[in-house]
Parts: structure tokens; sequence; C-alpha cells
């Protein structure tokens, strides 16, 4: 009989100055653009009605839109030696985003090690809460579909890391497992 190990985490994307960015950028440019829509129908409508619906929907469909780009979270979902990583906006949209064989992960570490630096990395990742979170850490692997080296970042819990050391190389386990107790 065999027993797979199923685990799933879920973690809510963390503000940065980047993602507050982006999420005032959308906000602005689509109030901006619903302002003008009023100027405009204000200036081509005898009747003076459709500029304000042009402005109330404008506003509805900013603030629709833009609550999926501010409400991200991430889960994780680990069975047989793959974690599977979905993104999900808004509690609402759920999007596919990448399959990884922990066979295939040559490096795990955490953010702030040394060695991150070496690593010869094609594609960069970020699924985790945020970088400077101290359950962060990272996988290097070589991604079978497109051939990057790819490096990815995550935030699991301890059910998932106690899951993942089954399913990792030797050297991965000496590497990392086997310090991180040592901390």
């Amino acid at each position: 009989m065999v027993s797979d190990i199923v685990c799933e985490c879920l973690v809510k994307k963390k503000a940065d100055v980047m993602h507050i960015a982006k999420v005032a950028a959308f906000f602005l440019g689509g109030f901006w653009i619903s302002y003008e829509l009023l100027a405009l129908a204000s200036i081509h409508d005898p009747t003076g009605m459709l500029g304000p619906m042009l402005l109330i929907v404008g506003l509805f469909l900013t603030v629709f839109f833009g609550r999926r780009i501010l409400m991200v979270e991430y889960e994780y979902a680990y069975f047989g030696g793959e974690i599977a990583f979905d993104k999900i906006s808004a509690k609402s949209k759920r999007k596919h985003l990448i399959d990884v064989d922990l066979k295939s992960v040559e490096k795990i570490g955490r953010p702030g090690d040394e060695s991150l630096e070496k690593l010869s990395v094609n594609k960069t990742r970020d699924y985790s809460t945020s970088k400077s979170d101290e359950n962060t850490i990272y996988i290097y692997f070589k991604d079978v579909k497109t051939g990057d080296n790819t490096l990815l970042f995550f935030t699991p819990n301890q059910k998932m890391l106690d899951a993942m050391k089954t399913a990792v190389s030797a050297t991965v386990y000496r590497e990392f497992f086997s310090e991180a107790k040592k901390r």
C-alpha cells in the first residue's frame, strides 16, 4: 500500500511598495478615464444624462477590476513529490501558475543566502507573502516546459516543509534541511 502525503497552504500577498504603486496607478487611471468620459459626454450630449451614467459605470468597473489587483493570494498544493502553485485574485478567480517536480530541484535556501547570487537564473518567480518574511524560501530548478533555470520564492508552512523532505534529492536535503535543524 502506497501512502502519499497531501498538503495545501494558502498565503496572502503582503503589500510592498511595487504592489501599492500598481494598485494606485490602476485606480488613478480608472478615475481619470471616468472623469474624461464625463467631460466628453457633457459636451456631446444635449440631455446631460450620458455623462453621469458613464462616470458611474467607469467608477464601478475601476473598483470591480481594481480589487482583483489589490487582493492576491497564493495556494501551494503538494501531492506525490510535486508542488502546484495557483494564484487567487479577489477570492474568486483562480489561475494555475506552475507545477514543480521536487526531484528537479537543485537548491533550496533562504532569500538572504550568499549562494543565491552564484546561481545562473533565467527566470524569477515570486509567489511568496514577501521576500522579507522569515518563512520564505526559494527553490532553484530547471523548468521542464521552457528549459529555463528558474528561481521561485514561496512561503510554505511547516507541514509542507516536512512533506518536501521526502521528495527532494539527498544533496538538497543535506544542504537545506539538515542546516535548518541546526538553526
